[in-house]
């Protein structure tokens, strides 16, 4: 059985739109249109889940667009060889966003890629499943530099095919721009996860991030890392290395 997270959920809600109405007087300033996001290349593709990889090289672009509390959000995930891997397209709403805290809702509509095995039509070919999630994110902010950030996502399929539902929770603890001699800046994140996927695999995992940047550039390179703590049936360790390229303002 799955942890009963949504009564998790709702007292987490329930907390937050407290906390809403006490703090969020000081919504933080953005422009107009807000636009931003990143380029990664990677040995492995790490998905934003991150206990599953497509086991090859990758590249992912994600892109935010935010105007006032709306945002949107797209992933694409192709390997290298250009052949597809998953689609994200995310509408969500913050709910909270001041100097300490941003909490936003959000729906979610996922395509997922299947590549079939070549050898059994003698030739290439992909199966679409399509999904529908919705989720609420959370950061809480000690310094500029200290944060801990939450998620929760509840994840279905549209199709008779796939994983037919999804329970995602997830809490880490992140340290950001931590100077590295005169040149260099460093940042580490630390992450806890639980994961039910229905009739495929349950478990905790806990994983880190480390980047290194040189100051004059805007790139960072990464280093990510997953193990499997308990977790039916047994998963191996995975990792995954790249370099991360974010642009916007």
């Amino acid at each position: 059985m799955p942890f009963p997270f949504h009564s998790l959920l709702a007292t987490i809600l329930c907390l937050c739109s407290i906390s809403a109405t006490a703090q969020d007087t000081t919504q933080r300033k953005k422009p107009f249109v807000h636009a931003y996001g990143n380029i990664q290349f990677t040995n492995n593709g790490i998905a934003p889940v991150p206990v599953f990889a497509l086991g090859r090289p990758a590249v992912l672009a994600n892109t935010y667009i935010r105007k006032g509390r709306f945002y949107f959000n797209n992933d694409l995930m192709f390997g290298l060889d250009a052949k597809p891997w998953t689609i994200n397209n995310r509408f969500g709403f913050y709910m909270v966003d001041n100097e300490k805290l941003s909490l936003h809702l959000a729906t979610d509509l996922s395509l997922f890629f299947l590549q079939r095995d070549p050898n059994v039509n003698n030739h290439e070919e992909y199966q679409l499943q399509r999904y529908w999630g919705n989720e609420i994110n959370g950061e809480y902010r000690f310094t500029p530099n200290r944060k801990l950030l939450f998620s929760f996502w509840h994840t279905i399929t549209m199709d008779n095919i796939g994983v037919q539902r999804e329970e995602y929770f997830t809490v880490s603890y992140s340290l950001e721009n931590l100077r590295l001699g005169k040149n260099f800046l460093y940042g580490f994140r630390a992450t806890a996860l639980y994961i039910y996927d229905q009739d495929m695999v349950e478990g905790v995992y806990a994983g880190q991030t480390s980047t290194i940047q040189y100051r004059k550039w805007g790139a960072n390179v990464f280093f990510q890392t997953m193990w499997p703590i308990h977790v039916i049936p047994k998963v191996p360790f995975i990792w995954n290395a790249g370099i991360n390229i974010p642009f916007g303002n």
